[in-house]
């Protein structure tokens, strides 16, 4: 998806969309997020080569 909107505008930057979290597909990285038992890979889905950026939300007052 990311390369056909490029390949429509390339001057449009772009970003994955997701939060990102690690899970049990990553077993030694579960302490960062207790309590999920599911992740995505924040930085590999982020090292495609047309994603602009990344974002992040910390709710320090909620952890």
């Amino acid at each position: 998806m990311a390369s056909f909107v490029k390949s429509l505008d390339n001057k449009h930057l772009l970003e994955v969309g997701m939060e990102g979290f690690y899970g049990d597909s990553i077993p030694e990285r579960k302490s960062v997020n207790p309590g999920y038992q599911v992740g995505t890979y924040f930085i590999s889905n982020h090292l495609i080569n047309e994603i602009d950026f990344a974002t992040i939300h910390a709710y320090t007052d909620q952890w």
